[in-house]
């Protein structure tokens, strides 16, 4: 039996380790063969939606990926990328990659065990492309209930899964009070977010939900929003609700509600939101809203390991290429440190579980190996869980309130309290 543990009589009673083989498609007895997918920032900054990208981003992966391998690579195996694919967030849209292209790519026209960074933006759900029909591990995108019953292949999300975000974002709100006494309408897209659950959750609270309406409108497509919110700001003013619970195509609501002067407290668990508000959302018409995030960019960016194991070593092996964090950039150059920050995280996660999984890596071996996985720490991140049925890693939360007028133009999130270990 090849993977039977044998007598080694190099030591005293010492056991050697079942050997490496080729136990699954892209996995040989020393190779880890992986697929990579980045966003286009070239194409985003040309058609005007980033005002910057994330510096060279393959770059960025081979070095960690080279630093990774000069240490020994997966339990000895060297961890191969056979192609690195860019892909459009909103699809093929104004001559943009199509995701599906190149889920194909790195999927069939490769032989690869894993694809990392999967897709976000608009296109997401292309990243059950990779775990269903393809049949191959991803480490990446974003996860949510339905996607991940469409996937055969194990899936790791290094962040918190929306779901995950919107179970602790209420339970933050009802802990610190800010649903008591409160006439909550919550308003919602079930293509953007997960409203069902939310609605299902306030249900079950002992809280006064005055409006609850699910939008069936294109994310996007402003001119639509805007139509089914002229009908219903009016029925936020008939409610006479003191809070809008936005879950999904929250910038429509934000504008709509700004432009008609509707003086309601915003809370919206999506971070992201803030943090990219679009040509249609001014930092104005956002400040004050109540929002669920981790820790924050320059907190990451300052975490011992994040600095040992992720930005140490693109340092070292580029020299000549200057690197700072998110308190020293400046508005208009390219933000390395975010590449170096996701990408880091995405390769330690996969590195930690397929050595969980042992010598004998397969489908199987990696599952077992991330449901076992009670509580471990990754870069800029503190609280971490796999297990089985919960996918999505990241347990680090916190409170946080949108400052208009901190942060520069786009005004930021300022946390309202310490990051809290939210493992279940």
């Amino acid at each position: 039996d090849a993977f039977a543990v044998t007598y080694d009589d190099i030591g005293d009673g010492a056991y050697a380790e079942p050997p490496l083989t080729a136990s699954w498609t892209g996995v040989t007895e020393s190779e880890i063969h992986i697929g990579i997918s980045m966003l286009d920032f070239g194409f985003l900054v040309d058609t005007n939606l980033s005002p910057q990208g994330w510096g060279d981003q393959q770059l960025v992966w081979e070095t960690l990926v080279a630093s990774l391998n000069s240490s020994g690579g997966v339990l000895g195996r060297e961890v191969v990328v056979d192609a690195y694919r860019y892909y459009s967030p909103i699809g093929p849209i104004l001559g943009g990659i199509d995701p599906e292209g190149v889920c194909l790519e790195l999927t069939a026209d490769y032989e690869t065990f894993a694809v990392l960074g999967g897709f976000l933006g608009p296109v997401e759900d292309v990243n059950t492309c990779i775990t269903g029909p393809q049949n191959t591990v991803l480490v990446g995108g974003r996860q949510t209930v339905e996607r991940l019953a469409q996937s055969d292949a194990p899936w790791l999300e290094s962040a918190a899964s929306k779901e995950t975000r919107m179970r602790v974002f209420l339970s933050l709100l009802n802990a610190e009070g800010m649903l008591d006494d409160k006439k909550i309408a919550l308003v919602g897209n079930r293509d953007d977010g997960p409203y069902d659950l939310a609605s299902e959750l306030l249900g079950g609270m002992d809280v006064d939900v005055v409006l609850d309406v699910a939008l069936d409108v294109a994310v996007g497509d402003v001119e639509a929003e805007d139509a089914r919110w002229d009908v219903l700001v009016e029925n936020v003013l008939a409610s006479g609700a003191d809070v809008a619970m936005l879950v999904g195509g929250e910038r429509a609501g934000i504008r709509n509600l700004w432009h008609n002067d509707i003086d309601v407290d915003l809370y919206v668990m999506n971070s992201e939101t803030f943090t990219s508000l679009s040509e249609s959302v001014t930092p104005e018409m956002a400040d004050g809203g109540l929002s669920l995030t981790g820790l924050t960019d320059s907190e990451i960016w300052s975490d011992p390991a994040t600095q040992s194991e992720c930005a140490a070593p693109f340092a070292d092996a580029n020299p000549d290429i200057v690197v700072v964090g998110p308190d020293a950039w400046v508005e208009g150059e390219e933000q390395w440190f975010r590449s170096i920050m996701s990408y880091c995280r995405w390769l330690k996660l996969f590195t930690m579980v397929a050595e969980a999984a042992g010598p004998d890596l397969t489908h199987e071996s990696f599952l077992a190996a991330a449901e076992s996985m009670n509580e471990f720490t990754l870069p800029g991140q503190p609280y971490n869980s796999l297990g089985p049925g919960k996918y999505d890693a990241g347990d680090s939360f916190r409170l946080a309130v949108f400052d208009a007028d901190t942060g520069g133009a786009d005004g930021a999130l300022v946390p309202m309290s310490d990051v809290m270990d939210g493992t279940p």
